[in-house]
């Protein structure tokens, strides 16, 4: 696929890496990360068989008509089989519609594009628990990598980048499980930079767009894979040529940065694709258990701390400040900023954390356009804590508050977080994701054994074991 003698493409050496990349290629950590990954991307897309959004992806799905009686695909809870591609947009509905699922680099979710690609291309095809965590582990890595040091400058660019970056991850899933060469994957990959997409206008204007470009670049990445599949081929140098992904959605071919979480003015292009199998970027990905984003998951746990441990009464609060990474206190971006009166901040999950000494992981989700905004019925106790809660730019690294809650009398509580606390291993995703119990479609026991089946995912002889634990209603 080579245009030139210059060497593999970047596409190419993504190609190489997903279709050689086994099982027994995935240390430890890598493995153990992949595994609370997917357990959390199930977990939150069960507990939200119920929001309103999935009616509307079902109908779509189904085009009117009745499931398919066999074939294709599944969906999580009802079990409904549609197309593949349809069932993995009607999941990806699913884990991303509360707002809970997973985060790369604070502004992309890998995992509600990725997960329901996977579980669609492998349902059915006698694909094994080992073959689908080293997909997903070729998947995320290559999201992650091309993400990590771009997400800035796209959305810098008026892209929403998890939508963006979300097409990359589906198409070299899909193709790993449909078993394609390097040289197939490597066009799968260039096909998708054709689908990539996403823009931030919905992200400003809160409307419920952003709910659904997940899932259709699930969608995308896995029609790119059915089309390298096919003999369909693409641009050698679909990530680095002149007018390619980082031109056309960053702004620069050579790796020149528009934004930045620490400063930096550029990148070096070639380095997107070294030491692939050594060094994991996926391992940095972070989880979300309140409906909320990425960067607001410690703010409400650190809060919820400082007033459980100094039983703070919110009446005697002078101010809460919250320091954070300068990209934390704009969204979606610093250009693009969303109107100052947007309900959506720091401020309100703050303020409800502290009074509360906690906050509910299936309480009110986060709100986009038509839907009831967050905190509209809340006690008056919280809306006037809110007005005293600011956010502060500084140089902390990314979900790495401090917040320093003063009281009228001169006290100051003090509590900051150092970035790691949401990457969880698997051990923690699985104690923090029992919060989500209540919401599921079946009893506890149940949801442990799904658990259980995910911490021995290479044991399980066919996929479709999963996916059967993924849709059962036991009574």
């Amino acid at each position: 696929m080579s245009a030139d003698a210059g060497g593999p493409t970047i596409s190419e050496r993504f190609g190489a890496f997903a279709s050689a990349l086994g099982p027994a290629d995935l240390p430890a950590p890598v493995a153990d990360k992949v595994k609370a990954l997917l357990l959390h991307a199930l977990m939150v897309g069960l507990a939200s068989h119920a929001e309103s959004d999935v009616p509307l992806a079902r109908s779509v799905a189904l085009g009117g008509g009745p499931p398919l009686a066999a074939g294709g695909a599944r969906m999580l809870a009802s079990g409904d089989r549609a197309p593949r591609r349809d069932a993995a947009f009607v999941n990806s509905v699913l884990m991303h519609a509360r707002g809970q699922d997973d985060s790369y680099r604070m502004l992309t979710h890998p995992g509600c594009a990725i997960v329901p690609a996977a579980l669609a291309e492998a349902e059915g095809r006698g694909i094994d628990g080992g073959g689908l965590l080293a997909a997903l582990a070729a998947a995320y890595e290559v999201h992650c990598r091309l993400a990590r040091d771009l997400v800035p400058s796209t959305q810098n660019h008026g892209f929403r980048s998890s939508a963006l970056f979300g097409v990359f991850g589906p198409a070299v899933a899909a193709s790993r499980l449909r078993g394609l060469s390097a040289d197939a994957t490597a066009h799968a990959i260039a096909l998708a930079v054709s689908y990539a997409f996403g823009n931030l206008e919905t992200s400003r204007a809160g409307t419920r767009e952003m709910t659904f470009q997940e899932p259709v670049a699930a969608q995308s990445g896995m029609t790119a894979a059915a089309l390298a599949a096919e003999g369909g081929t693409g641009a050698p140098r679909c990530i680095e040529g002149a007018v390619g992904f980082l031109y056309s959605f960053a702004g620069s071919a050579e790796g020149e940065l528009t934004g930045s979480f620490a400063g930096a003015e550029r990148i070096d292009v070639g380095a997107l694709a070294d030491s692939l199998g050594d060094r994991w970027e996926l391992l940095g990905a972070t989880m979300k258990i309140y409906s909320g984003a990425g960067f607001v998951q410690p703010v409400i746990d650190l809060c919820a701390r400082l007033g459980r441990e100094h039983a703070i009464d919110h009446a005697q609060v002078r101010e809460i400040r919250v320091e954070m990474n300068e990209w934390e206190t704009y969204y979606p971006s610093p250009r693009f900023p969303r109107p100052a009166t947007d309900e959506w901040n720091n401020a309100y999950f703050a303020a409800k954390a502290l009074i509360q000494r906690g906050y509910a992981s299936t309480g009110r989700r986060l709100s986009y356009g038509g839907r009831d905004a967050a905190g509209s019925d809340e006690p008056p106790e919280v809306e006037a804590l809110s007005r005293r809660v600011r956010a502060v730019a500084a140089d902390r690294a990314q979900y790495a508050p401090r917040v320093t809650v003063e009281l009228v009398d001169g006290t100051s509580h003090v509590a900051e977080a150092d970035g790691t606390e949401f990457a969880w291993d698997l051990a923690t995703t699985r104690k923090r994701d029992r919060a989500l119990y209540g919401a599921l479609p079946f009893p506890e026991a149940h949801a442990e054994r799904l658990a259980s089946a995910i911490a021995s995912l290479e044991s399980l002889a066919s996929v479709d074991e999963l996916v059967d634990l993924a849709v059962a209603r036991p009574s």
